[in-house]
């Protein structure tokens, strides 16, 4: 199979932890495609979070309205847009990069295939309209965000009628993470011929010791007694109070409840939720939380709550299986299907506060088993969906798309 010049164009990338699990998934893509030979190129924008912007790889300060090309050790080219504002772009998911289109129009024709990542941005909406001029075809994959979920729905209903009208019925194939989304895409007219079922990648967990567990405890202060780790951005759709009144339903002041995650819209209610209910005393706030943190955060919970609705796949549940945490999750998504599959947890009615806290009390009661079936199943995890293996998947879906142009 030749080697492929392909873009990946997307809003974030590496070390943007403050926008969820889309930036760890292009990563683990590109670095794999990398690996197996083709000549990749990322195509990003300078978000890092509400107030800061992303570093250059060498701490290069001097381009900062102008764009950046960096090199990875693998040979990956990132070029880098700065947005007009990163607040805006972080509050709003609304992205002005700087010179991004000036580049497309200069550059699209260049490559063989483009594999464009979330919907209602304008990164996408202009690299598909030059691709589409180029005759360069491109694959789209939403992560979640093909439906008008959440947050300003009118807005993305007005952008997408002004902008972006185009970009999936022109897509050569769109690329679903689950079964689950698959369906949802269907519902949303997508032509069943057009959709490649590819699951997301599972990077490796990073080489460092997990053992002896404990110093994520001692960093913010928490004891050997059970916890409760919630890890992500603190949205509406992540329902991290209905985790709040999960816990406060258990009735036990010895469970300690952690929150590792960024502000995203919700921050201000969760922390309403904690104090009426009373769980400050037993509550931590961690912020965000990033790169190797994370998964020393995940080892040393007893349980990782991950309460999201509508979760087209889920990294995080996925990631504490690898460190041999159970998890629980909603059963209305392509997350709940992983984790029934593949087991390691147990599946709750999204929003019903008895219902987890059933739950939570269920995994309490018996954490030896459950702690082993999680091992197991981060074992199976890593397995299905190694890097290596989804990159020969989307090595496919790219042929496809070549050809079929």
């Amino acid at each position: 199979m030749r080697a492929l010049h392909v873009l990946h164009v997307t809003p974030y990338f590496e070390n943007a932890w403050a926008y969820g699990g889309i930036p760890r998934v292009v990563s683990a893509q590109a670095h794999a495609l990398a690996a197996a030979g083709h000549h990749v190129t990322v195509a990003t924008t300078d978000v890092h979070d509400a107030g800061s912007r992303l570093e250059p790889f060498g701490g290069d300060r001097r381009s900062r309205f102008g764009s950046r090309v960096e090199q990875t050790a693998d040979g990956i080219e990132v070029r880098v847009f700065p947005n007009v504002s990163n607040t805006v772009a972080y509050r709003w998911q609304f992205y002005l990069p700087i010179g991004f289109a000036r580049y497309m129009r200069a550059n699209a024709r260049h490559f063989d295939v483009a594999h464009l990542h979330a919907c209602h941005n304008l990164l996408t909406a202009v690299a598909a309209r030059h691709l589409r001029r180029a005759g360069v075809p491109y694959v789209v994959q939403p992560n979640g965000t093909a439906l008008r979920l959440e947050q300003r729905r009118a807005a993305k209903m007005a952008f997408d009628i002004l902008l972006a009208r185009h970009v999936m019925p022109d897509a050569a194939a769109v690329v679903a993470v689950t079964e689950w989304e698959r369906c949802q895409l269907q519902d949303a007219m997508v032509h069943g011929s057009r959709i490649r079922l590819v699951p997301n990648p599972l990077a490796p967990m990073p080489p460092f010791p997990l053992s002896p567990r404990g110093s994520f405890r001692r960093r913010y202060d928490l004891t050997d007694g059970p916890l409760v780790v919630y890890l992500g951005v603190l949205s509406p759709r992540k329902q991290p109070d209905v985790l709040a009144k999960a816990v406060a339903e258990l009735g036990r002041p010895d469970v300690q409840l952690v929150f590792a995650g960024n502000d995203m819209g919700f921050g201000r209610r969760t922390r309403g939720v904690v104090r009426r209910l009373g769980l400050d005393p037993q509550t931590r706030f961690t912020g965000l939380t990033t790169g190797s943190s994370r998964f020393l955060a995940l080892a040393d919970a007893d349980i990782v709550v991950y309460p999201s609705r509508d979760e087209v796949f889920g990294l995080v549940p996925l990631e504490a299986l690898q460190t041999g945490t159970p998890v629980i999750v909603c059963n209305d998504g392509g997350c709940g299907g992983i984790i029934s599959d593949i087991g390691g947890g147990l599946l709750v009615t999204p929003g019903d506060a008895h219902a987890l806290s059933a739950a939570i009390a269920t995994m309490f009661d018996d954490l030896p088993r459950w702690r082993e079936d999680a091992v197991r199943a981060g074992t199976e995890a890593a397995r299905r969906f190694h890097p290596d293996l989804i990159a020969t998947q989307l090595e496919g879906v790219y042929h496809d798309a070549i050809a079929s142009s």
